[in-house]
């Protein structure tokens, strides 16, 4: 059910949730009693700084469009994310393995 503003005209603004099939109907004043009309109300819409609305917009889209890599390693070839892998895990001390 919606929340709707209706004005009495003796009391002032006062929010009701009516049924919407109810909604051009006049809805009695909580305090007085009386008949009150429904008032056209901005819908409630949230704004955001633009750089919070790109950062949303990047992170809904990687969720479902993960980043495909455009690059392929070759063996050895010496860079950051190559470098770690393949060496076998330490077995000097193996209590730190894994720490």
């Amino acid at each position: 059910m919606p929340l709707y503003v209706y004005e009495c005209k003796d009391c002032g603004l006062f929010d009701a949730w009516q049924e919407m099939r109810s909604a051009s109907d006049t809805c009695a004043c909580p305090d007085c009693g009386s008949a009150s009309e429904r008032q056209l109300a901005m819908p409630s819409l949230s704004t955001m700084n633009g750089s919070l609305r790109a950062a949303l917009a990047r992170s809904e889209k990687s969720s479902s469009e993960p980043r495909v890599a455009s690059r392929s390693h070759l063996a050895n070839c010496g860079c950051r994310l190559c470098s770690g892998f393949g060496k076998p895990a330490p077995t000097a001390r193996r209590w730190m393995i894994g720490h």
